[in-house]
């Protein structure tokens, strides 16, 4: 059987091949690259002609080992973690050359770390990231009085394990807290009130996408009012969806950033099978139910049947932009909207909505 695999943001052939304990040569061999450096997300490569080897320990994923030559997010995140502690890196453009590998140099030199310009997990440690999870993900922090799409997914929950009578609102009020109470004192959680990391675990949740630049955090509101990242979140045949923009309501023109994610939560790999190059799409549909524009429409995908292999606990995480304009290339007129993103491979689609307003806010 032949195994492809799907470049996702910040990956490299390196650290594509420490997954799945090949080389970078067989991995150039096996694809016919002409340059190491330049692969791009979306690109769908094979690995062998065998079943994949055991992964690497969560610390490389988390932590990936970068050198002069590497591109990408986490390249990216490298340079703004070392710009902050004040070293030239030059633009924060995810290319790591020359000025980047200085300042690693630099910065390991400081902190009595071997000085190979190369950054390992020590590094990484050193400059504060946590390799033990994915910084791509995060928890909110919920208590009485916040709203918005994590309290009907945490309300949502609750109701699920007889906590929570409803109604599925969005408003952590009285109600919510005496739920939420009750259930923090069956699972020996101090009963604050307050959903914490703690909280979300026991509730089976293992957090929500969090944009790499920051954005999306909170949402515009009230002055002094915070509202988090606009998600929903669906777990269907052994995958749990979650379907994001960076923001629920934006000015017209603004550009929404959106996230669809897919993860295994099966103790079995799971294979996904396509019937073409295409493995994803988004629509969006006006308040009165019409599709103004869809993601695959001026696209163009190959006729050959692929397949993605995904381990116990994996995910697969794509992002696009939706420049707020309709099939036609027009400006679409403020309103309540709804985006739908579908996973090809099972067939499943999952709806979220969000606001374009008549002003600027």
């Amino acid at each position: 059987m032949t195994l492809t695999y799907v470049v996702r943001t910040g990956d490299t052939l390196y650290t594509i091949a420490r997954r799945f304990n090949t080389t970078v040569e067989r991995l150039v061999a096996l694809n016919n690259i002409s340059d190491p450096n330049m692969i791009m997300v979306g690109m769908v490569l094979r690995i062998s002609e065998e079943e994949p080897a055991p992964r690497p320990p969560l610390e490389a994923e988390w932590c990936p080992r970068l050198s002069r030559g590497s591109r990408g997010n986490a390249v990216r995140e490298l340079q703004r973690l070392l710009a902050n502690r004040g070293y030239n890196v030059g633009n924060i453009d995810g290319i790591f050359g020359n000025r980047t590998r200085n300042a690693v140099m630099g910065f390991q030199r400081a902190q009595n770390l071997n000085v190979t310009g190369v950054v390992d997990i020590e590094t990484w440690r050193a400059l504060g990231r946590d390799c033990r999870r994915p910084d791509a993900e995060y928890c909110p922090i919920l208590r009485p009085g916040s709203r918005g799409s994590g309290i009907r997914f945490l309300q949502s929950l609750l109701a699920r394990a007889n906590y929570y009578p409803g109604p599925i609102d969005g408003i952590y009020g009285s109600a919510t807290e005496r739920a939420v109470r009750a259930f923090q004192r069956d699972n020996n959680i101090t009963p604050t009130g307050i959903v914490d990391e703690s909280t979300w675990a026991a509730l089976g949740v293992s957090c929500v996408p969090q944009f790499p630049d920051g954005e999306g955090d909170v949402i515009p509101g009230r002055p002094g009012e915070e509202a988090e990242l606009n998600y929903v979140w669906e777990e269907r045949d052994g995958f749990r969806y979650i379907l994001a923009t960076n923001e629920q309501r934006y000015y017209p023109g603004q550009r929404v950033r959106i996230i669809f994610r897919k993860r295994n939560i099966t103790d079995e790999t799971v294979t996904l099978r396509y019937s073409t190059s295409q493995l994803f799409d988004f629509y969006i549909s006006d308040e009165d139910g019409n599709e103004i524009w869809r993601w695959s429409e001026d696209r163009s995908f190959l006729p050959v049947e692929r397949e993605m292999v995904l381990a116990p606990g994996e995910d697969e995480t794509t992002e696009i932009i939706w420049n707020q304009r309709d099939k036609f290339g027009r400006p679409v007129r403020p309103q309540t909207f709804t985006l739908w993103g579908t996973n090809l491979g099972a067939g499943e689609s999952i709806p979220l909505q969000f606001v374009v307003s008549e002003t600027n806010f």
